[in-house]
């Protein structure tokens, strides 16, 4: 296999990065930036959210400096061809990054990986709207301890309550179409303290969002018979903090309180909530995973009894005043909360945790768990619709320079022969006018149309197509870039699109209604997204060992989808799959 590791990155990348981010001209929230839920903490004081916002900030540093020595460990393939190097540079784009909005065509900005000694490094914290730059490395001072950036945090946190005048929510302006939002960032950069606001949160090593606590009324819909929630912040529970990270919970909660085109917005909530929304553009899931997960995994294994704050006598951060002159710039805001909480209001979003069984029993079934939940998530669309639809399943090609993801299509032949026989000839379950379990009709017999050696082999025909499709996709043979490549090479050469891209069966392949991907977590934390089309599902998925954890997502205002209710049929699919495959 030709590895690209000595060469530019292919135009190939450029062409799936404008496709997939830089020219999409719908809002990052919900439709783009994934949210993630780490294990709640408990706070008792303000001083708590202080020391583990700073203990959080010192392993970012940390890892910038490790960055900037060159001492990132080069990962290499664990199977499939096992040992061949991974690109690398997906790591080194987190921290110092950020989207840019642009009238046609969104852009990056990313830091040298030329580090100068004199360089400063800086995070913005927002609180209750107000922006504040806390200096973390300088080279007068050099770095400030983890109390120092501690008692920094402490003012932020006493600072923003009691300023006089409520601020101008300019981090919402950042949650609209691209569009709109570059036109707003020109009007403000007509500003030159604007200006300079803009440059120290684009350059800030991240964002970091201290939060007010969501209210109970953004929990999701559950259905009758399922497990209960393992996390909870007072009377919160994992969807209602799932919906923090991703959007905020609108612009009378928090989502003012962010900067969406930021890589990474490390949130932490007064209640002990905490995680993060990550704008998706620079990076897969997998590298913002490692490095949140090895920092706070750091700060477990080493809890350090922390006797109040000592009083450092630092300057204060600077906080950032935003000039907003003009009516129509001032008028934006209004629209822009309407407009947000509309989007907020419309999405159906469901952490589910499937407790029946997890990847030891997939294992023992001689099955990769990913292909397996993959079938799952066929069977459960096939038991409510009576159709599979058009698949999405990111699949990492960092085999080669500046690989990112190519696609695995999980709605085969195979799997559809399968999921009929598995259903045996009912029909689709999809009507909507109630969650509840109609009694009577789960205490019908069904009689068994096949055996179970035949619906085993039509499985394993379904699991090896699956297998081979994954297999083809990482080892750079997948269909879905070859076939982006070709489209945007024949408009470049031609001046027009080639004839095939203009057909309906093109058209409807790219249209993908189930939205999916495995963002595998060491902790109990969970990414969940919204789903990429208003007609479609999207359903992230953790598979532990005893138990699988599904961010499912849907759009109320389309009447054929409901998270909770794909969720269910998840369940019983997962059940009926277990009684297949047992003994």
């Amino acid at each position: 296999m030709l590895h690209l590791n000595h060469l530019r990155p292919s135009q190939a990348y450029y062409y799936w990065l404008n496709d997939m981010y830089m020219n999409v001209r719908i809002p990052l929230p919900i439709n783009s930036n994934p949210g993630m839920v780490f294990p709640p903490r408990r706070f008792k004081t303000v001083h708590d959210v202080a020391h583990f916002a700073a203990r959080l900030l010192d392993g970012i540093l940390a890892h910038k400096e490790m960055l900037d020595s060159g001492e990132l460990p080069l990962e290499r393939a664990a199977s499939r061809e096992k040992n061949q190097p991974l690109c690398m540079a997906q790591y080194y784009r987190l921290l110092g990054s950020c989207r840019r909005p642009g009238v046609e065509r969104d852009s990056q900005y990313l830091p040298s990986r030329e580090r100068t000694n004199d360089e400063d490094r800086h995070v913005v914290v927002i609180c209750r709207n107000q922006m504040y730059c806390v200096v973390l490395q300088a080279s007068d001072r050099g770095k400030l301890s983890e109390s120092e950036i501690a008692s920094q945090i402490l003012y932020v946190l006493s600072d923003a309550p009691c300023l006089p005048a409520k601020p101008l929510p300019v981090g919402l302006l950042t949650a609209e179409p691209r569009t709109r939002w570059a036109r707003d960032r020109e009007a403000l950069q007509a500003d030159e303290r604007n200006q300079r606001n803009l440059e120290l949160i684009e350059t800030a090593q991240v964002v970091l969002c201290l939060d007010e606590p969501l209210g109970g009324n953004f929990n999701a819909r559950g259905f009758s018979g399922a497990t209960p929630t393992m996390h909870r912040a007072g009377d919160r529970d994992e969807t209602n903090m799932a919906h923090e990270m991703i959007h905020g919970g609108g612009s009378e909660y928090n989502s003012g309180n962010r900067w969406f085109d930021k890589t990474m917005q490390l949130i932490i909530c007064t209640d002990g909530t905490w995680g993060l929304c990550y704008e998706h553009s620079t990076s897969e899931g997998i590298a913002v995973v490692q490095l949140l997960e090895k920092i706070y995994k750091n700060i477990v294994d080493h809890p350090d009894e922390d006797n109040g704050l000592p009083q450092h006598h630092l300057p204060p951060p600077e906080r950032l005043e935003w000039h907003v002159s003009g009516p129509q710039l001032q008028l934006r805001f209004g629209q822009a909360a309407k407009s947000v909480d509309k989007a907020i209001d419309d999405l159906d979003f469901y952490v589910y945790r499937y407790r029946g069984y997890g990847k030891t029993f997939i294992k023992s079934c001689q099955v990769s768990p990913d292909v397996y939940i993959q079938l799952a998530l066929q069977l459960a669309h096939f038991k409510l619709y009576g159709r599979l639809v058009a698949t999405y399943e990111s699949a990492s090609t960092r085999r080669f320079l500046h690989g990112r993801v190519d696609c695995i299509r999980a709605a085969s032949t195979e799997a559809l022969e399968w999921a009929k026989a598995m259903c045996q000839g009912e029909g689709a379950n999809v009507t909507l006018e109630s969650d509840r379990e109609d009694e009577e009709e789960a205490r019908k017999v069904t009689f068994s149309i096949y055996s179970k050696e035949h619906l085993r082999e039509l499985f394993r025909c379904a699991v090896a197509r699956q297998t081979e499709v994954m297999v083809k996709n990482i080892l750079g043979s997948g269909i879905d870039i070859p076939l982006l490549g070709l489209r945007e090479a024949s408009v470049e050469v031609t001046g027009e699109m080639a004839e095939l891209f203009n057909d309906e069966s093109y058209k409807i392949s790219q249209c993908f209604l189930l939205s999916t991907s495995q963002v595998a977590c060491s902790t109990d934390s969970f990414m969940g997204y919204g789903p990429v089309t208003p007609r479609g599902y999207g359903c992230s998925y953790n598979p532990q060992p005893e138990q699988i954890v599904f961010c499912v997502s849907a759009f109320y205002s389309c009447e054929d989808t409901s998270a909770s209710r794909y969720a269910k049929s998840l369940q019983d699919s997962l059940d009926i799959m277990r009684d297949l495959l047992q003994n």
